[in-house]
């Protein structure tokens, strides 16, 4: 039987067909085919019934999901409800319920605070060593030759020397002065001090002159040690004529560049004493002897 549309294209357009996709003219030569056309027909029909099974089952799984869905629901919110039981905000406020425990424990650890710092302020203060203590004492006593505990000076140690050239400025004439100081391991002086010596002008910049000195530290076996030593300063004003200050300058320049005289040999104590000699005797050479002796001796 001969059909206005091929089969093929009918079938191809089934299911636009059953899901109402088509337009009204494909709609209307689509249904007139399967009127004609037995196999389309029945192809038709097991679409239809498919989508019937697919929508039973549809239906089915969402009553059997929504069932899962309250159970589901049920559950989620009971644990939210025990979270929120167990959560730290609802612990805070079951702390804060009561008022008496929360003054309590706010009292105790005030008090557990001031205990700390009393007791970290005890540890700071004996853990510090005072100067004037027992055990500052004992440890200055135990480390001779320390700047603490400085030395003073015997024949053993190489005395220190000045390293800095320059003098100490003093504004008297003719002035003495004794200080008593001390020279560190580093060779810096410190406790500089008057001996006997009345406040004057100008000593204090003579004392901070002494402590800018620096001078290399004092040894004792090889160690530097401080050593505690009086310094004598003097200023001595020298005056003379023009005269006798040229005769002096001639007189050191001739003792300096003048060689020094030979001294005698030491005579060794077991030589014997040297005997005298008699000098032979010398006839005098006179003019008319030498002119006979001359003539003696003639050709």
């Amino acid at each position: 039987m001969m059909h206005q549309h091929a089969c093929a294209d009918v079938r191809e357009q089934l299911e636009a067909f059953h899901d109402g996709e088509l337009s009204i003219h494909q709609r209307l030569a689509v249904q007139n085919h399967l009127e004609d056309c037995v196999s389309c027909s029945l192809a038709a029909s097991e679409l239809s019934n498919l989508s019937s099974v697919l929508r039973d089952f549809s239906s089915e799984a969402v009553d059997a999901d929504a069932a899962v869905v309250s159970r589901l629901s049920r559950h989620v919110l009971e644990r939210v409800r025990v979270e929120e039981q167990f959560s730290i905000r609802a612990k805070m406020s079951d702390w804060f319920q009561d008022m008496h425990l929360v003054w309590a424990g706010l009292g105790a650890s005030v008090a557990t605070l001031v205990c700390i710092i009393g007791s970290a302020s005890v540890l700071h203060a004996t853990s510090q060593e005072r100067p004037n203590s027992m055990a500052r004492t004992l440890a200055v006593l135990a480390s001779p030759g320390s700047n603490d505990n400085p030395l003073r000076l015997s024949y053993s140690m190489v005395v220190p020397s000045a390293v800095t050239t320059a003098a100490i400025e003093m504004s008297e004439e003719n002035a003495h002065y004794t200080l008593s100081a001390v020279v560190s391991r580093e060779g810096r002086v410190q406790g500089v001090e008057m001996i006997n010596q009345p406040n004057r002008p100008g000593m204090n910049a003579m004392l901070n002159d002494a402590y800018r000195m620096q001078f290399s530290p004092a040894m004792d076996r090889g160690d530097a040690v401080a050593v505690s030593m009086v310094w004598l300063l003097a200023n001595t004003t020298v005056k003379g004529r023009p005269l006798d200050m040229m005769e002096v300058v001639r007189e050191a320049l001739r003792l300096h560049n003048s060689p020094e005289p030979l001294r005698a040999l030491p005579v060794p104590e077991d030589a014997a004493a040297p005997t005298p000699q008699a000098a032979p005797l010398m006839k005098p050479d006179t003019p008319e002897t030498s002119s006979l002796t001359a003539l003696a001796d003639g050709p």
